[in-house]
C-alpha cells in the first residue's frame, strides 16, 4: 500500500514492461539453446549445456543493469531500491529469481553532525 503512494501505475506499468521485454528478447534464444543442449547432454558429457548458462547469466545481467538504471531514473528519489534476488519457490526445491523492490533507509540530512 505504500509503494502505492509513492510510485504512479504509469511508471509501474513502464518499468515492468522493460523487464518484460528485456525477458520477450532474451528467453526464446536460451529456450531453443535448452532444447539443443538437452538433446545432445549425453554426446558432449554435459558441455552443450554450457551456452544455455552463459546466456542465463547475460539475461540476469541485462535486468540487473535494466533495474540500476530504473533505481537511477526514478525509485532512488522517491527512496525504493528495485533488485533482482534469487529464492526458493514455495512449491518446489527450486530456486527463482524475483524483483524486489525495498525502501531506502532516510538519512537526516538537516541534523547537526
Amino acid at each position: 500500500s505504500a509503494l502505492l503512494l509513492q510510485v504512479a501505475p504509469e511508471e509501474f506499468k513502464t518499468s515492468i514492461g522493460r523487464v518484460n521485454a528485456c525477458l520477450r528478447k532474451n528467453l526464446p534464444v536460451n529456450v531453443k539453446w535448452l532444447l539443443c543442449g538437452c538433446l545432445c547432454c549425453c554426446c558432449t558429457l554435459g558441455c552443450s549445456l554450457w551456452p544455455v548458462v552463459c546466456l542465463n547469466k547475460r539475461t540476469r545481467r541485462s535486468i540487473q543493469k535494466l533495474l540500476e538504471w530504473e533505481n537511477n531514473r526514478l525509485y532512488h528519489k522517491l527512496g525504493l531500491h528495485w533488485k533482482l534476488s534469487k529464492r526458493k519457490c514455495e512449491t518446489s526445491n527450486m530456486m527463482e529469481y524475483v524483483i524486489l523492490i525495498e525502501f531506502l533507509p532516510k538519512y537526516p540530512i538537516f541534523r547537526p553532525d
